[in-house]
């Protein structure tokens, strides 16, 4: 079995994989406790407070749901520009071979360290800094077939 995917890398791809990242993290426990706190004092608070604490309690409750996200966002659009190739990747028996731009490199199924499956997109993990992101955008119908042959192949490789 062989999946051929061709596509560019878009911002909201890395985006994506970072806000995953930072929810799935230590990082996420401060945030939800930040937001709730800061909702809790918002609601506890509004009408005996000035100007200035819910001037300071909207900023706070803002750092976590809207300028983190953006301030991410922003670095991803400066890393997307850097990916600016369209890339295709092929995973089949022998195992990931990726083409950007005229670069060709190739994977035996040993060689691939892990797979990260979130709900709107897959990871493979070549080694502990380089990954594959493919989206369901990218993989369409045949994202469960794929992450069957990839964990198949993955569990068969291993020593």
């Amino acid at each position: 079995m062989e999946f051929k995917y061709r596509y560019q890398i878009r911002p909201s791809d890395i985006w994506q994989v970072r806000m995953y990242y930072a929810y799935a993290s230590y990082t996420a426990i401060v945030n939800i406790v930040c937001i709730i706190s800061s909702i809790v004092l918002i609601f506890a608070l509004w009408k005996t407070s000035g100007f200035w604490f819910r001037f300071f309690m909207l900023i706070f409750l803002s750092l976590f749901t809207v300028i983190q996200p953006l301030v991410i966002y922003i670095s991803s659009l400066k890393q997307a520009k850097a990916m600016q190739d369209e890339m295709e990747l092929v995973f089949n028996d022998r195992g990931l071979d990726i083409t950007v731009g005229s670069k060709h490199e190739r994977h035996p199924w040993k060689d691939i360290l892990s797979m990260t499956v979130r709900p709107t997109l897959v990871i493979v993990y070549t080694d502990a800094n380089h990954g594959y992101i493919l989206t369901n955008r990218v993989l369409q119908e045949t994202r469960n077939e794929f992450i069957r042959l990839v964990r198949e192949k993955r569990t068969q490789n291993r020593p």
